[in-house]
């Protein structure tokens, strides 16, 4: 098992009351950013990844071009298999979309590898878009899961998840969220970092 404290040393967690860019809000600040900083750091982890996502037979790895590309393009060239990147659709807040692959990937069964998953939006969007384009989601892999992650994931979408380490935290649809309720102000985000869940985050 590889140790998980590293690499959530690596994300300088903070707690406040942020607005995650997803339509949530949540009570954790990432910077997601400092994980690839040192792509040296990561490779137990892309080890440890490629090997739970191996028992699955993938023919292709997806991540979503935020910071889960970065690792599932290193996961899917230790498994010697396809990359696919999800690139976010500007008209759809959560959702992504996928180029052109020669021949199509219909039939294909694809894992999807992100960095960080929180409310699952991004990794969401990449499993409907795998389906509408005739793919086989097979599981879902990511370096660290914020709080019911780990359970929400299987349960709501269906496949098999691996998260490397977990982050208690809690995140609301921006429209519920208690701390906006109870007049708690927005906690700045960093300036050079990225919110932990760009869509799924």
């Amino acid at each position: 098992m590889v140790e998980s404290s590293e690499v959530v040393e690596l994300v300088r967690p903070r707690r406040g009351h942020f607005d995650l860019g997803t339509g949530y809000h949540g009570d954790l600040w990432l910077d997601l950013d400092a994980l690839f900083l040192r792509p040296s750091r990561l490779r137990p982890y892309v080890d440890w990844l490629a090997e739970r996502l191996s028992g699955h037979s993938p023919d292709a790895v997806c991540g979503p071009m935020e910071g889960g590309a970065f690792l599932a393009y290193a996961v899917a060239d230790r498994l010697g298999i396809a990359f696919l990147a999800g690139y976010r659709s500007p008209a759809v807040m959560a959702g992504y979309r996928l180029p052109p692959v020669p021949g199509g990937i219909g039939g294909w069964r694809v894992a999807v590898v992100d960095d960080a998953v929180n409310a699952g939006t991004a990794v969401a969007a990449c499993l409907k878009e795998l389906r509408r384009r005739g793919a086989v989601p097979v599981a879902v892999a990511a370096l660290l899961a914020l709080g019911e992650a780990r359970a929400m994931v299987p349960a709501r979408l269906g496949v098999p998840f691996y998260p490397a380490g977990t982050i208690p935290s809690r995140a609301w649809p921006a429209r519920e969220c208690p701390l906006c309720a109870n007049g708690v102000p927005l906690t700045p985000g960093a300036d050079d970092g990225r919110s932990a869940p760009p869509a799924g985050r």
